[in-house]
C-alpha cells in the first residue's frame, strides 16, 4: 500500500477523520500486518536499531494502520537517526511525521515539521519536493480553517506538480499520486470557498488519473469517485452524487477494509447524503453496517480530527 498509495491514504486520512477519541482500525490487510511483523522483529537487532530508515519504513507501516501512538515513536526514533545523514531523506522522513500529525488533527506539533522541511528543500531547490511541501501545507491550512493560506499553498502545487492542468512543461520526478492530491487539495479548497462546482474539472481530472494509473477498482480510483460525487453533492447534482458516492464508498470498502478511518468517515458522510435526498432505506443501510463497525473497534488516544463536512464548510 504505502508505495502506490501513500498520499492518497494520508489525505483520506487527514481531511475525512472524525470523530475523538480516535479509533485504532483492527482490519488491516493480512499483508500489512505480515509487514509491520517483520520490521518490528527487524529493529528488535541491535545493529538494525541504529538504521534510521528502517525504523522510518516502521513509521510509515504503523501510520497506515491508523496506529499513530507507535507512528509517533518510531517516527522520532528515526528522525534522531536520520538527522546526521542525506539531507534530502531527513527532510522526507520529517515530512511524513508532519502529515501524520495532519491525519490526527495534531496541527501545532505538524506545522514546524512540515516548514523546515519545506526550508530544506527551497534550499536544496527539490522543485518536486517544494510542491509535495506546499501540499501538505495546504492540507494543514485546510485542517485548521485557514482557508485562503490553504487555496494559496494548493494553487501552488498543482502548479508545480500538474502540467496536464496548465500546460506549462512537466517537472521530472511527479508521481500520480502527487499530481492527484495536488488537484485534490485545490478542489478541496474551493470546496471550503463555498465554490464546490468549481472544483469539479480537477477533481474529474485526478480522477482519470486514477482511474488510468490503477483501475476502476482500486482505491485511488475509489476514493476519486467518493469525492467527486461529494463536490456533485455540494454543487446540487445529487443525481451524479448519487452514483459516485455509492460507488467510492464500495470501492473503498473492499480496498481498506471497514474498519478504517477513511473508510468510516466517508460513509458517515454516505449515510447524510442518503438521507438529505430521501433515500431512508439506503441510509438504513449504512446505519447499520457503521454500528456493526463501531462495536469491533477500540478507542485509542490520539488527537481529534475534523469531519469533511466540518472541514469543507465555507468561512
Amino acid at each position: 500500500m504505502r508505495n502506490r498509495w501513500r498520499f492518497l491514504v494520508a489525505l483520506g486520512l487527514g481531511l475525512v477523520l472524525v470523530n475523538a477519541p480516535a479509533w485504532a482500525q483492527n482490519t488491516t490487510t493480512t499483508a500489512l500486518d505480515s509487514e509491520i511483523h517483520d520490521y518490528e522483529r527487524f529493529v528488535r537487532n541491535q545493529v538494525v536499531q541504529q538504521n534510521g530508515a528502517v525504523w522510518w519504513h516502521l513509521a510509515m507501516l504503523y501510520q497506515d494502520a491508523a496506529r499513530y501512538e507507535d507512528a509517533e515513536h518510531a517516527y522520532s526514533t528515526a528522525l534522531q537517526l536520520l538527522e546526521s545523514g542525506d539531507r534530502k531523506t531527513f527532510a522526507n522522513a520529517m515530512d511524513e511525521m508532519g502529515t501524520m500529525y495532519v491525519e490526527t488533527g495534531s496541527y501545532a506539533k505538524a506545522e514546524p515539521l512540515e516548514r523546515q522541511a519545506l526550508a530544506m528543500r527551497e534550499a536544496d531547490k527539490d522543485s518536486v519536493a517544494v510542491g509535495r511541501s506546499w501540499m501538505h501545507l495546504a492540507m494543514l491550512s485546510l485542517g485548521k480553517h485557514e482557508i485562503a493560506e490553504a487555496a494559496t499553498y494548493a494553487e501552488l502545487a498543482a502548479d508545480r506538480l500538474v502540467p496536464e492542468r496548465t500546460g506549462h512543461p512537466a517537472e521530472k520526478g511527479a508521481t500520480p499520486e502527487e499530481k492527484m492530491t495536488a488537484l485534490i487539495y485545490l478542489s478541496l479548497a474551493r470546496c471550503a470557498q463555498g465554490v464546490c462546482a468549481a472544483a469539479l474539472p480537477d477533481l474529474k481530472l485526478a480522477g482519470s488519473m486514477a482511474h488510468t494509473s490503477y483501475g476502476p477498482g482500486d482505491f485511488p480510483a475509489a476514493f476519486m469517485d467518493f469525492l467527486t460525487g461529494y463536490a456533485y453533492w455540494k454543487s446540487g447534482d445529487n443525481s451524479s452524487a448519487a452514483e459516485l458516492m455509492k460507488n467510492g464508498t464500495a470501492g473503498m470498502e473492499a480496498q481498506l477494509g471497514w474498519g478504517h478511518p477513511t473508510y468510516i468517515s466517508s460513509m458517515k458522510e454516505y449515510e447524510v447524503f442518503l438521507e438529505q435526498t430521501h433515500r431512508p432505506s439506503e441510509a438504513a443501510a449504512v446505519r447499520a453496517k457503521l454500528a456493526r463497525v463501531q462495536v469491533s473497534r477500540k478507542p485509542v488516544n490520539v488527537a481529534q480530527g475534523v469531519s469533511l463536512s466540518d472541514l469543507l464548510a465555507p468561512r
